[in-house]
C-alpha cells in the first residue's frame, strides 16, 4: 500500500501568524458621510479595531490621503500584508455570488518577453476569440510585449476590467502559427469544476478533478463531480488547485468534508483567531459529511504560486486526518481571513483574523511548499496523464516517491503568483 506523508505546515517569521479567509461580515460604525474624509476616518477607524495587526498601524492623519485606497496602501503591515484590499459591492456580489467577472476571460503568466495564456474559461470572449492554453501573447493593439512590460505592464495594457473594452491581440498559437485576434470584455462567467476523469493508476481507479474557484455556484459543480468521481469507483484523487487562488470559506469547509467523509466528519477543520480586541469571535469550524462525500484516504493535490487562500486551507485542514501529497510548486502564502465592512458602495477587507487546522497548525506565509516539484507544462491541456504536474502526481500514487531526477520547476518565489491573478481573487470570505 503506498503511505502518503501528512502534510505539516512550516512555521514562518517568529511570532507572525494567520490565514487566508473570513469569518462573516464585519460591523462598524457608519462613516460620517461619504465624502473622502468621512471615508479616510471609517477605514482608519474599522482598522484599527479589527484589524489583524491593529498594533503596527503607524500614527497617521487619514486626512492628509487623497482616498481610502491610499490611506489603506499606507496603514499595511508591510513585512507582512499583501492580503487587505477595498473593492466594490457589485464586484464582490458578481465574483463571490455568480461566480463572474467583467474581462476577456483567460489567465496567464510572462515568459520572457511574452506572456503565456495559461487557462482559458469555456464561453469567454477569450475562448471565442482563439486564445488556448500555451498560446503567447505577443503583442496589444500593435504594441510589442517588451515594450508593454517596460511600461505599464500587461494587465494595465489590457485595459480596466469593464464590459465593452477592446484590444487586439497578436498570438503566436502552440503550432508556431501567428495570428491576431480582436476580443471585447464581457461578464465572464467562471466554471469552478472542469476536467472531471477516472484514470487507471496501476490497476487503481484514480480520479482527476480541476477545481477552479470556491465560489457559491461551485457546491452542486463539486457534488456533481463527487457523483461522476464515485461512479468510477475512485479511491484516491488528484486535486488540481493549481490558478484557484480562493474564495468562500463554506466552500471550503464543503469540499474538505465532501472528501474527508466519514474520516473527517465532526473533527475540526479550522479555527479562527482574531486580536486581543476581538477574541470573542474565536471560532472553529467541524468537517461537514456530505450524502455523496467521497472518504478518501489519500489525495495528491496540485499546487502553484497562484494556489492561494481557500485552497491552502483545504489542504492544511485536511492534513490532520488525510494522507495528503502537494505536487508543483510553492503556493501563495495567504494564512490569514478578512472579514467584510460596507461603506459607501465599496466593501473593505482587512486581514482580521488567524485560521489554524486541529493542530495549531497555520503560518504558511512562505506558502506550502511540494513534496514533489513539478512544471506547469502549457504544452498540454489541464487533465491530460502527459502534463507534468498531473503526471508527477500519477508518479506519486503509483510509487509512492518523485520521479527522478526531479522535474525543473517553473516557480514563482513564495508568497508570488505564478499567473495574473487580481488581489480580490487571493482570499477566503466567510459567510
Amino acid at each position: 500500500m503506498i503511505r502518503f506523508r501528512s502534510f505539516l505546515l512550516a512555521a514562518a517569521t517568529a511570532g507572525l501568524a494567520a490565514c487566508g479567509g473570513s469569518s462573516g461580515n464585519g460591523s462598524a460604525a457608519t462613516p460620517d458621510g461619504c465624502s473622502i474624509a468621512g471615508q479616510n476616518n471609517f477605514v482608519l477607524a474599522t482598522m484599527e479595531d479589527i484589524y489583524l495587526w491593529n498594533t503596527e498601524i503607524p500614527d497617521v492623519d487619514p486626512l492628509a490621503y487623497e482616498d481610502p485606497e491610499a490611506l489603506l496602501e499606507a496603514i499595511r503591515f508591510r513585512p507582512i500584508d499583501r492580503f487587505s484590499f477595498l473593492t466594490t459591492i457589485a464586484s464582490e456580489n458578481a465574483l463571490f455570488g455568480d461566480s463572474q467577472f467583467a474581462g476577456f476571460g483567460f489567465r496567464s503568466r510572462p515568459q520572457g518577453s511574452e506572456q503565456i495564456v495559461s487557462e482559458v474559461f469555456e464561453g469567454s470572449p477569450a475562448a471565442l476569440g482563439g486564445l488556448v492554453r500555451g498560446a503567447a501573447v505577443i503583442s496589444i493593439d500593435g504594441r510589442p510585449m517588451a515594450e508593454i512590460f517596460a511600461n505599464e505592464g500587461f494587465s494595465a495594457a489590457l485595459g480596466p476590467p469593464e464590459p465593452g473594452v477592446t484590444r487586439t491581440l497578436g498570438l503566436r498559437l502552440p503550432d508556431g502559427s501567428v495570428t491576431e485576434t480582436t476580443i471585447t470584455k464581457d461578464v465572464v462567467t467562471i466554471g469552478p469544476v472542469s476536467d472531471v476523469s477516472v484514470l487507471d493508476v496501476n490497476g487503481v481507479p484514480t480520479g482527476y478533478m480541476n477545481f477552479r474557484t470556491f465560489t457559491e455556484p461551485a457546491a452542486p459543480a463539486l457534488s456533481e463531480a463527487a457523483d461522476l468521481l464515485q461512479a468510477g469507483s475512485i479511491s484516491q484523487l488528484v486535486l488540481d488547485l493549481r490558478y484557484n487562488g480562493g474564495g468562500l470559506l463554506s466552500i471550503a469547509e464543503y469540499l474538505a468534508g465532501l472528501l474527508g467523509g466519514q474520516v473527517t466528519a465532526g473533527q475540526v477543520f479550522v479555527t479562527n483567531q482574531f486580536n486581543e480586541n476581538n477574541e470573542y469571535r474565536n471560532a472553529s469550524r467541524v468537517f461537514p459529511n456530505p450524502v455523496n462525500a467521497l472518504g478518501l484516504g489519500r489525495i495528491v493535490f496540485i499546487t502553484t504560486g497562484a494556489t492561494a487562500s481557500a485552497s491552502e486551507i483545504v489542504i492544511n485542514g485536511l492534513a490532520p486526518f488525510v494522507e495528503v501529497a502537494v505536487v508543483g510548486s510553492t503556493t501563495f502564502g495567504k494564512p490569514v481571513g478578512q472579514l467584510g465592512y460596507a461603506f459607501c458602495e465599496r466593501v473593505l477587507r482587512p486581514a482580521s483574523f488567524q485560521t489554524v487546522n486541529a493542530n495549531g497548525e497555520g503560518e504558511f506565509f512562505g506558502g506550502i511548499t511540494p513534496d514533489c516539484e513539478a512544471e506547469d507544462d502549457l504544452t498540454r491541456p489541464l487533465g491530460d496523464p502527459d502534463e507534468a504536474s498531473l503526471a508527477e502526481a500519477l508518479h506519486f500514487l503509483e510509487t509512492g516517491s518523485c520521479s527522478s531526477p526531479p522535474v525543473a520547476v517553473d516557480s514563482a518565489a513564495p508568497g508570488t503568483k505564478a499567473v495574473s491573478v487580481p488581489a480580490e481573487y487571493r482570499w477566503l470570505k466567510a459567510d
